[in-house]
This record gives C-alpha cells, sequence and structure tokens, in this order.
C-alpha cells in the first residue's frame, strides 16, 4: 500500500525578481490541498492535516483509479469546484466538505475537479528526492487531462509580474513560486514561496473577542458594514496584523466604547455571542482578505484605523 506523505507547503513572502531563473510558477488555487496515493486498486486521498478526503468526493477518487490503471502512484495536488465562470471558490466547495456520502445530485451541481501540480512516487520510485524539473518531466508524461484530473500548468521564462497580473485578470487566488532544483520535502519550506492575491475592504469595529490565556488585550476584533438595506451585519473576526503596541493602544480605546448589547443587525453565530465584548460602532478599519464568502471575510488581515471615514459609509464588500 502506498503510504501517502505529508505535503510541502509554501512560505509566504516577496516575490522573486522578474529575471529570477530559479523558479518555475504555477497558480494558487482557491480549494483544499489533496495528496492522493494509488496501490492495488485502492485510492487514498488525505487533506494537509491527513484528514481523510475520499469520502466527500468519491468521483475524484474513481477518476484517479482509472488515471492510475494499476500503476502505483503519489499525486499531490488542488481540489477545487469551479463557478459558472469557470473560476475556483472556496465558498463552492464548502458544501461537499463533511458530506460522508454525496448524493448524485450534489455531485453534479457542485462539480469538482483535481488540479495535479506534483508526482511523489511512480511505480515503487519514491520521486521526492529528485528536482522539481525532474518530478514535472515524470508528471507530464501522465495521461492527463483524464476527466476531472487536470494538469496544472507550469511556466518558466514568464515575469513573475505578469504572472500576478493575469492571476488577477482571471480571479485566480495567486501564484506559487517553485524553485526548479527544489526536492520534495514535508512541511514549510522556502524553495516554494506563495504569492496570494488580497482584496482590501473597511469595516466598522463592532466588539472582541479575548485573545490567550493571560493576555490583557484583545485576540481577535469582530468587525461589520452596512448592507444594501442600510443594517450594520457582522462580516466576522480579524485576528491577524496587529503588532503589540497596535493592540495596546486600540484595547484601550475599545473599553472607553463598551457596550451590552451587539450594534448588528440579525442573529449573532453562538460561538461568537457566548464570549463576545460588544463596542459602539464608532471606529473604521481597513482590512484586507482573500475572499468574501457568505459567512464573511475570509483570511483577513488587520491593516490598520482609518479616521478619514465614517462608519456609516462603510458597505458591505460584493461576493467574490
Amino acid at each position: 500500500m502506498v503510504r501517502v506523505p505529508a505535503p510541502m507547503l509554501a512560505t509566504a513572502g516577496p516575490a522573486p525578481s522578474d529575471d529570477d531563473p530559479r523558479y518555475a510558477y504555477e497558480w494558487k488555487y482557491d480549494g483544499i490541498r489533496c495528496l492522493a496515493g494509488i496501490s492495488e486498486g485502492v485510492c487514498h486521498m488525505v487533506s494537509r492535516n491527513g484528514s481523510s478526503l475520499k469520502p466527500a468526493f468519491p468521483e475524484i477518487a474513481h477518476e484517479l483509479l482509472a488515471l492510475a490503471a494499476g500503476r502505483e502512484m503519489t499525486l499531490d495536488g488542488e481540489l477545487v469546484t469551479p463557478d459558472r465562470n469557470g473560476v475556483p471558490r472556496f465558498s463552492r466547495i464548502g458544501r461537499r466538505l463533511g458530506v460522508m456520502r454525496p448524493s448524485q445530485s450534489l455531485i453534479q451541481t457542485v462539480p469538482t475537479q483535481m488540479y495535479v501540480f506534483d508526482l511523489l512516487g511512480l511505480d515503487g520510485q519514491d520521486l521526492r528526492p529528485r528536482t522539481y524539473l525532474d518530478r514535472r518531466e515524470h508528471l507530464q508524461r501522465l495521461p492527463l487531462p483524464h476527466g476531472p484530473i487536470l494538469l496544472s500548468p507550469s511556466y518558466r521564462g514568464i515575469p513573475v509580474s505578469r504572472m500576478l497580473e493575469v492571476a488577477a485578470e482571471h480571479q485566480v487566488e495567486g501564484v506559487i513560486g517553485k524553485r526548479v532544483d527544489s526536492t520534495y520535502r514535508s512541511g514549510r519550506s522556502q524553495a516554494w514561496r506563495k504569492l496570494p492575491l488580497r482584496r482590501a475592504t473597511e469595516v466598522v469595529v463592532v466588539g472582541w473577542l479575548a485573545g490567550r490565556a493571560g493576555s490583557d488585550v484583545f485576540g481577535s476584533l469582530l468587525v461589520a458594514a452596512h448592507d444594501p438595506n442600510g443594517h450594520l451585519v457582522l462580516l466576522g473576526a480579524v485576528g491577524t496584523g496587529f503588532t503589540d503596541a497596535a493592540r495596546r493602544v486600540l484595547h484601550h480605546e475599545l473599553l472607553a466604547l463598551t457596550t451590552a448589547e451587539p450594534p448588528v443587525a440579525g442573529a449573532v453565530p453562538s460561538s461568537i455571542a457566548a464570549t463576545a465584548h460588544w463596542v459602539l460602532p464608532h471606529l473604521v478599519g481597513d482590512v484586507a482578505y482573500r475572499e468574501r464568502t457568505a459567512s464573511g471575510l475570509r483570511h483577513p488581515s488587520w491593516r490598520g484605523l482609518r479616521f478619514d471615514r465614517s462608519p456609516t459609509e462603510i458597505k458591505v464588500p460584493e461576493h467574490n
């Protein structure tokens, strides 16, 4: 049986220079990381934290077995669920996660694809010690595309600035720069560099959640914005992007704005309501984020207060 290894993870960092020949570039998809091991007619699919993905995506497991055609292989890729324009949306794949026995109706309504970007093993041979270019050469010999199993393209000789421009034009999540001489090692690596595209929006601070035990400042801010009807609605919590000094200063301001009732319209999720500290909606901040979903902002990061904006001006960003 093929043992599925832990994934190699990219590290955030500055983009390579446009003329750096050491990197190949791939698209950063807005989906779920999937490592698949196929051997003796059995397919194992696991997420980056080792959870089984096979029950939720049986059609992908079926196609991977057909792709292998009796061969033993280990693949690394991304599961995505494109919208009607073909753009992968994380919010859509959430409809499939955790569904242990998806109906044919769900499979047809929320079809999934797998973009394969690395080949870690083939016919009993461990390819992880090989370079990226060598592994890529082996990968390109596989009969892809095969149904929903697609080959993720790789680009060399194109300036990374142009790659990011194209990603933005086509609403791709970003770009991954991979050293062409890199071997495959589980865990985070500087040899793979993630360059995500980020959106920004203004938000109204409406509360805060406590930080780690023993901390005397907030852990995350609760933020909101006005919907088309003028109601202030919760967009979720922002817990990253603050310096220690900024947390202390902002926490002092929050204490001066304390209020007993949530200043937002609609029901507040019980997971937040149980521990939230609410404040009057007087502060406006700037937040970077990946995507707006039905539940709020995905991967938000604080960028700072906006003293030039009134809370009444702040509108909910459009859905991506």
